[in-house]
């Protein structure tokens, strides 16, 4: 075996401690990736139902505000007891509206931290 100076373990270290941390950048920049795209698919998931969410709601309240008008043989006081519901349902939403703030920032950050179930243990067999 050859003998080796100083400086060309130096060197072998030096390549060495290049390529790790070369490999850790590597991976850090493919795990913001990941969690970008996650999000990004989880953030089109969510306005794709929430479209479909708001079209059933407004078709559900100009049905009852019809069937309302009908009860009350007047589609005005119909519709006004409709936008009535509405209202007072916005005024609770908007008196919850720090709690329920929270509650999504909470879980925005669960969602950046959390470990992924699906990923692969490696382990070795004895």
């Amino acid at each position: 075996m050859e003998d080796k100076t100083v400086t060309s373990l130096f060197e072998e270290i030096k390549g060495d401690v290049t390529s790790y941390v070369t490999n850790t950048i590597e991976i850090v920049k493919l795990e913001a990736f990941e969690k970008a795209s996650k999000g990004a698919a989880s953030t089109a998931l969510a306005i794709f139902l929430g479209s479909f969410i708001f079209l059933i709601l407004a078709l559900a309240l100009l049905t009852l505000g019809f069937y309302l008008g009908d009860v009350f043989d007047s589609n005005w006081k119909g519709f006004g007891a409709v936008t009535l519901g509405a209202v007072v349902i916005t005024l609770v939403l908007l008196l919850i509206k720090k709690p329920l703030k929270n509650s999504i920032i909470n879980s925005v950050i669960d969602f950046l931290q959390r470990k992924e179930d699906e990923e692969v243990k490696y382990t070795t067999k004895s």
